[in-house]
């Protein structure tokens, strides 16, 4: 059956994800902002680096909330409450237990980056000093993740929206305060982060309650529900997508260390560049996040037809946004740096890359799209083995083109990457709608 309102039940999820979306850009933008206007560039690149250790730890146990967001929404689609309900469950405790072993893990951690990274000593003290602060917020802001799977699952956007903005609007103040009118520097940086991550924390663990608690309680207290069987199809699913992540964080990886090997200045240039994606992504993400919910509540109600809408319709408007975001970036690329920095060798080596970025939306737009698609099928599988090849081809290229190139052979390279993951996945997409509604109807 076709939804009658396709285009309101879309923006019902992407709008308010868009809303939560751009703050959390707005407070890397504060960020970058407060330490780009202080007069030394390594505080610039320590703030690069060490908010990328935190974005791979988050990224790369991402697949708690995409995981919790396709189950959850097929179990929404099929009204079967219980699913829905041991699934979020088992997803929280699964990000509790992960923190908790980051936190016991976070002396290989940081030499692990060190290692990856290989920061000059000046460098490496304010990244150290970053890490040591923000590290204890981990397991509430794994929490939280899980948290908001269920939410987006549920369609229940608006709530989600709500503890982003906790998040993301107590961080930018913090920041501000701590680092503008305090005086704190990188630390304050940290500060606000960890004092915001866990407001937000504790406001998503309250909602849940909220809504769920009871029968949330009563499953705690049911043996069947921790016996490592009935955790089988939660963990194959994350551990693709956990996989998935590692790679698409891995070429990110390589992208700094790349820029670290560029210089300073081109360090400093790429994280300003790099902290346009996330502005990028605010659109492309929100309709990434409708097509998880509508199609997983298609493949729930078993209605290949839904599915088939929801998708044409999802792409109609991410296709639009990336358009406009290519646009944005290739008439007014160089005012926006200018907000971000004051130094001028910063501004002119970002400068210089703006046409390939402008590039970007409009190639990247099919992998997030896909993304989508395939977290809402619960399909990890393929995006594991699309994410493996396109970093199989990215990693040889990255460092024949910018041997040649330098910096622009940089992001030839990260255009590359993008490329073929959208195209793996637009190649495995017929299959896997064959697939879901053959197992189901079996």
């Amino acid at each position: 059956m076709l939804a009658a309102h396709p285009h309101r039940d879309v923006w019902r999820i992407a709008g308010p994800a868009l809303i939560a979306n751009s703050t959390g850009p707005m407070v890397a933008i504060v960020d970058t902002w407060a330490i780009g206007h202080l007069p030394d560039p390594v505080l610039l690149g320590a703030i690069a680096l060490a908010g990328f250790v935190f974005s791979y730890i988050y990224w790369a146990f991402g697949f708690l909330r995409m995981s919790t967001t396709g189950l959850v929404a097929q179990a929404f689609g099929s009204a079967d409450h219980v699913r829905m309900d041991v699934v979020t469950l088992r997803s929280v405790l699964l990000g509790i237990a992960i923190g908790l072993a980051v936190l016991i893990l976070q002396l290989p951690i940081t030499r692990l980056a060190f290692a990856v990274f290989a920061p000059g000593e000046e460098l490496a003290g304010h990244v150290q000093q970053y890490i040591d602060i923000r590290i204890w917020a981990v397991p509430v802001v794994l929490v939280r993740v899980a948290i908001i799977g269920f939410l987006i699952g549920t369609q229940r956007a608006r709530t989600a929206l709500l503890l982003e903005l906790i998040l993301n609007l107590t961080n930018a103040a913090l920041n501000l305060l701590f680092v503008v009118v305090l005086g704190w520097g990188v630390a304050g940086v940290a500060a606000g982060s960890l004092i915001a991550e866990w407001l937000a924390g504790l406001a998503a663990i309250a909602i849940l309650l909220r809504l769920r608690g009871q029968p949330l309680l009563q499953h705690l207290k049911d043996r069947l529900f921790w016996r490592l069987a009935a955790f089988k199809h939660l963990l194959a699913v994350n551990t693709y997508l956990f996989i998935r992540t590692l790679f698409l964080l891995g070429a990110f990886a390589f992208i700094y260390r790349t820029s670290t090997q560029l210089g300073e200045v081109t360090l400093a240039a790429n994280h300003v560049l790099l902290t346009f994606t996330t502005l990028i992504s605010l659109g492309l993400d929100a309709m990434a996040y409708a097509a998880e919910a509508h199609v997983g509540n298609a493949i729930g109600k078993q209605s290949r037809e839904r599915l088939r809408q929801f998708v044409r319709i999802t792409f109609f408007w991410a296709l639009l946004m990336s358009v406009g975001y290519a646009l944005i970036f290739g008439f007014a690329g160089n005012q926006i740096i200018a907000v971000l920095t004051d130094q001028l060798p910063v501004r002119a080596a970002a400068a210089e890359q703006l046409l390939l970025f402008a590039l970007l939306p409009v190639i990247a737009v099919w992998s997030y799209q896909l993304d989508g698609i395939f977290i809402g099928a619960t399909k990890s599988a393929d995006m594991m083995w699309t994410m493996l090849i396109a970093f199989a081809v990215f990693i040889p290229m990255l460092y024949w083109l910018t041997a040649d190139y330098g910096n622009h052979g940089l992001w030839i390279a990260f255009l590359v990457f993008f490329a073929v993951r959208g195209i793996g996945l637009f190649s495995r997409y017929p299959l896997m709608v064959n697939k879901v509604f053959s197992r189901n109807q079996g």
